[in-house]
């Protein structure tokens, strides 16, 4: 009887997607097959009216039984964060409920509980904050006791006019639990990602990463605030999304000092190669930003060397959720987005989500939009537990305009008219436009073999299309107020298709284990770019224009209609092995790339070219019990380069550009926390760079070099149980090392790179209040330093460094009146000074302007 009462309150409670071992008595007599048990653990939950039967007869039973004849977990239920909803009342109904979500099992006296209520449960928690929420007010608490174990002891109860101390405990209550695990493809819980697949294409602890890796999750990004994409990088270590200053039509990244095109979606290739118009992918419909810093060509082929950024999409889920939320702003904001997702039939083969947004609003530029329309449906298929097929398709449309930039003499406080303001427009009304259209198909298909080896395979088409009219800076300031204008019409689409197949395999050598990961990829772009170029009227004067002047595009100075076709093949190999504590990861890959460049007016290739190469990496981490793990790592990356050497030197083909980098550092997991924190020094080396030829300058040769040193530091921490905290900061050591002068001295040997400040450092702190009169208010301040930056490649001038703060204001209303349960209110205020301030500038006549203070609330309501 005590068993039947222990075992039948595991299964009972057992999270939905997690198999139920049962003791082998059970199995002889029950003909299920796995299949059957599988459908079982993911059985409907019982009404509250049995879940307060169940947890009393499981409690008894409990008391009487032995713990170890209880299910015991395999992970720990503290890992993994996920939205919760119950209602105030009775704590013993609400304990099973709760159990029944998070998948845990519980044993204990019902004294413990009779009599208890629980102010109810609504947000999004890891286990053990969610269960300091159900119990506030009971006079219990948990305690860890183990992995996925708790233990919650009745704090002392003094009597009137007792000595303190001399009241008596009430007694004690085990929780077991055994959580939805954390996968690299899923949610992770709260600010902490303890997985990726970024860095190794596999489901990979970040301890045993030889790489910095950055994740961004989904409850950080939501509590910050994120709205486009860059803003989820802000508080990274030495990753810079905002140097293209205030332009929500276009997502620039800069890593380690070097500028990333390569964006990838579910480890796959998003934007074509070449393809010269701009993107701005919608978080919306992200889980998770993980940014890969460093040469990545060993896993990706061919890369810039400062890292790549992979975005982890929205899943489906096996159990029925659902966000709708509606958010007003500054600049005429209006936002309305939902994501729903469940199951879709009752034996759960059939999953689906769907994520869709609507925005109309103003640009934070004058005269110019911010809309978007954005719909991700995705629908899973899975038949067994080792098989699943993901369909996912996403349709955006962005109306946003990435405006020209400005002279430095217009905004450095020079002129005697002052600093132009920072949202001023420097088109023409009416004429300056641009939308950009993104539609992608893509699927992926999973099977275990065994518990050993599986297969993968990823594939996407994409398809973009970008349409721009605006009037382009075409001088500094004449006559101290003037500014030339060219006009520009372009046209610019393409297509990308990738395809990614792998096969996972472990095995045993000795007392080595290893994770063997082969794979062949295979991606093509096709762009098309159409743009012509003539001159534009004169805006009279940029510190008080009169707008209304005509634009005549019949006559154009310049038409360029080019289709470019990028083919890459790679063939990669990996074996990370684990030895106790040791973790060496090797990785090599060679890929063939073809490029074919199509004057399309004349109808013939003007570039035809073919590259190959071998690129490799390797890293070893030891990881400590405590949770501290250093490691070394060397990693490479190639670019191909079109043009040739002068005809004296052959006319010999450009060997593709290569990044070379050793990164040294500590990671510190610390057990059984929710906190991260990374220190890295690496020194990054960009080699076979284009330099001018001494002998012939009208062509060049691959001399350069630029060298990219540093160091950075990155963590979240868990204060408090209502505290976290996210801090980085990096120092860049980014400078021209090898160079050409020109028979007229010009030379950027030993100049610093523009764009690329030495000093950056973030703080977010963030405090949510459980109790008192404040209950159910967060609370998130940060700052963001941003070090003064070369503004040309001569290293004339320095942009100055700024500080900027933001806020973040929540609120659960269901603390106010319970009627509103699932309802939450926010607002999120950017630049929270008004801070005036120049993003960047890459020479004296382009600068980039930065965003003033703005302001979004939301109203969310989930169930």
């Amino acid at each position: 009887m005590e068993r039947f009462f222990a075992l039948h309150f595991s299964i009972a409670l057992s999270p939905r997607n997690t198999m139920v071992s049962l003791p082998p008595s059970c199995v002889a007599h029950t003909p299920h097959t796995a299949r059957t048990a599988r459908l079982h653990a993911h059985a409907p939950r019982h009404t509250a009216t049995a879940h307060a039967v169940l947890i009393t007869l499981a409690l008894a039973a409990g008391a009487m039984a032995p713990l170890g004849v209880l299910a015991q977990p395999t992970t720990q239920a503290a890992d993994t964060a996920r939205n919760f909803q119950g209602p105030a009342g009775p704590l013993g109904a609400a304990l099973t409920v709760f159990a029944a979500d998070a998948g845990i099992s519980i044993s204990a006296p019902p004294a413990l509980v009779q009599n208890r209520n629980t102010p109810g449960l609504n947000g999004r928690y890891a286990v053990d904050e969610a269960l300091v929420r159900l119990l506030a007010g009971s006079n219990l608490q948990a305690q860890a006791a183990g992995p996925g174990s708790y233990v919650l002891r009745a704090l002392p109860v003094v009597a009137p006019g007792a000595a303190a101390g001399q009241g008596a405990p009430l007694g004690e209550v085990r929780v077991t639990a055994q959580a939805e695990r954390e996968t690299a493809w899923g949610p992770a819980g709260g600010y902490v990602a303890r997985r990726a697949s970024t860095g190794t294409k596999t489901d990979a602890l970040l301890v045993e990463t030889p790489q910095s890796i950055s994740v961004v999750t989904r409850e950080r990004m939501d509590d910050q605030g994120v709205q486009h994409l860059g803003e989820s990088m802000r508080y990274l270590a030495n990753v810079r999304p905002d140097s293209g200053g205030a332009q929500n039509a276009a997502t620039n990244v800069y890593i380690r000092g070097f500028q990333s095109a390569d964006f990838y979606v579910d480890g796959l290739r998003y934007r074509p190669l070449g393809f010269f118009g701009m993107m701005a992918e919608e978080p919306y419909g992200v889980e998770r930003v993980e940014v890969f810093k460093g040469p990545t060509s060993g896993l990706y082929g061919q890369s810039n060397p400062g890292g790549i950024v992979n975005l982890v999409s929205k899943q489906p889920t096996e159990y029925q959720r659902g966000q709708i939320e509606l958010s007003p702003g500054t600049h005429r904001r209006m936002q309305l987005a939902a994501d729903v997702s469940g199951p879709v039939n009752e034996d759960k083969t059939l999953l689906y989500r769907m994520v869709a947004l609507g925005r109309k609003a103003d640009a934070v530029i004058d005269h110019q939009k911010d809309d978007r329309v954005y719909l991700a449906p995705t629908i899973r298929w899975q038949p067994d537990a080792r098989t699943s097929l993901d369909v996912r398709t996403v349709y955006q449309k962005n109306w946003a305009l990435a405006s020209t930039n400005v002279p430095w003499a217009a905004v450095n406080g020079s002129s005697p008219y002052g600093r132009m303001p920072m949202d001023r427009f420097l088109g023409e009304p009416g004429f300056d436009r641009e939308t950009q259209e993104q539609k992608s198909l893509a699927y992926e298909f999973r099977h275990e073999f065994n518990d050993d080896w599986s297969v993968r395979q990823n594939f996407r088409y994409g398809d973009f299309d970008n349409h721009e009219n605006y009037l382009a800076r075409a001088s500094g300031l004449v006559n101290g107020t003037q500014l030339l204008r060219n006009y520009q019409l372009r046209h610019a689409y393409g297509d990308v298709v990738a395809l990614d197949n792998h096969l996972l395999g472990r095995v045993k050598t000795g007392a080595a284990e290893h994770q063997l990961l082969v794979g062949l990829d295979y991606s093509r772009s096709h762009t098309i770019r159409n743009e012509k170029w003539g001159v534009g009227p004169v805006l009279d004067n940029v510190f008080a224009p009169n707008y209304g002047a005509a634009v005549d595009t019949s006559v154009y100075t310049s038409w360029v209609n080019a289709s470019t076709r990028t083919t890459q093949t790679g063939v990669y190999l990996q074996d990370q092995i684990k030895l106790g504590g040791w973790v060496l990861t090797l990785g090599g890959r060679h890929d063939k790339v073809d490029t074919e460049v199509q004057d399309r007016w004349i109808g013939e290739f003007t570039t035809n070219r073919s590259w190959s190469a071998t690129t490799g990496r390797a890293g070893l981490n030891y990881v400590f019990d405590n949770g501290l793990a250093p490691y070394v790592g060397y990693s490479e990356s190639f670019t191909p380069v079109t043009g040739a050497t002068s005809p004296a030197r052959g006319s010999t083909s450009f060997d593709p550009e290569t990044g070379k980098q050793v990164e040294v550092g500590i990671k510190y997991q610390p057990p059984g926390q929710d906190s991260f924190v990374t220190l890295a020094a690496f020194d990054l080396r960009r080699q076979n760079v284009s330099t001018i030829d001494p002998d012939d300058e009208r062509y060049n040769v691959q001399t350069g070099e630029t060298r990219s040193r540093g160091i950075e530091l990155e963590g979240v921490l868990q204060l408090t149980r209502q505290m976290r905290v996210a801090a980085a900061y990096s120092y860049n050591d980014i400078v021209v090392t090898k160079d050409n002068a020109s028979s007229s001295g010009y030379t950027v040997q030993g100049k610093g790179l523009f764009k690329a400040p030495a000093h950056m450092a973030s703080l977010w702190v963030d405090h949510r209040f459980d109790d008192g009169v404040l209950q159910g208010l967060g609370v998130g301040l940060g700052a963001r330093y941003t070090g003064s930056a070369w503004g040309d490649a001569l290293n004339t001038f320095k942009v100055p460094a700024y500080t900027l703060w933001d806020l973040s204001l929540r609120y659960d209303l269901a603390q106010a009146d319970p009627r509103w349960k699932g309802w939450t209110a926010s607002l999120n205020v950017r630049n929270l000074t008004n801070r005036y301030y120049v993003a960047s500038c890459f020479f004296a006549l382009a600068c980039n302007m930065g965003e003033g203070r703005t302001a979004v609330a939301k109203l969310a309501y989930q169930w």
